[in-house]
């Protein structure tokens, strides 16, 4: 689709940025948390609706944890999940070994995730260290990106409904292993009746 090859680097057309842990041993931060905590083993190449952690509004502001916008594309930097990516749906925050790339009007996420998605070996082969391999927001910021906005704006309106699809196809799948979750220890306890259930249709 495009036909020149990316020239510019990602850092000086999109912003980025990286989160933090609250303090583990201080449990106000963590119970009955309400802002989505994304970790990097729950970047899995979709879309992200749910975290398996949660903070608290107050966690946000004595940490560096911060809100980062719905529609971020999320990387992996750190460890066996080294460039691994993902989309929140939503506004949530995320811990230091995660960057947010920020869509904006010029690059939307579905050209910025298309891009994570080609480029993820590249990321993959640049980690370095060597207790943990890791890369970082420098590296990232280094990838380069394609300049023709007008296209990159096709490919967007193209593929946007798509991604709306992958999108309400993933909260659904949440939906339904919450509801699974919720029945599967009641009929394992016979708490539920399946026979019974069959026979009141």
């Amino acid at each position: 689709m495009f036909s020149n090859d990316p020239s510019e680097p990602l850092g000086t057309v999109v912003e980025t940025t990286s989160g933090g842990t609250p303090n583990r041993k201080i449990e106000e931060f963590y119970e009955n948390g309400s802002v989505c905590w994304v970790k990097s083993k729950e970047l899995q190449g979709s879309f992200i609706t749910d975290t398996e952690e949660k903070i608290t509004n107050e966690a946000l502001v004595k940490s560096a944890a911060k809100i980062i916008p719905a529609n971020s594309v999320m990387i992996a930097m750190y460890g066996a999940t080294v460039g691994e990516y993902g989309i929140i749906s939503k506004k949530m925050a995320c811990n230091q070994a995660v960057c947010a790339l920020l869509e904006n009007e010029k690059y939307p996420y579905t050209y910025l995730f298309m891009l994570v998605k080609t480029r993820k070996q590249d990321l993959i082969n640049m980690a370095v260290g060597s207790a943990q391999q890791n890369i970082s927001q420098v590296i990232i910021k280094e990838m380069l990106v394609h300049s023709d906005l007008d296209k990159i704006q096709k490919f967007h309106k193209c593929v946007a409904p798509l991604f709306q699809e992958m999108k309400q196809n993933k909260e659904e799948n949440v939906l339904l292993k919450g509801i699974l979750d919720y029945l599967l220890p009641k009929l394992m306890s016979n708490e539920i009746n399946v026979d019974l259930a069959r026979s009141n249709r």
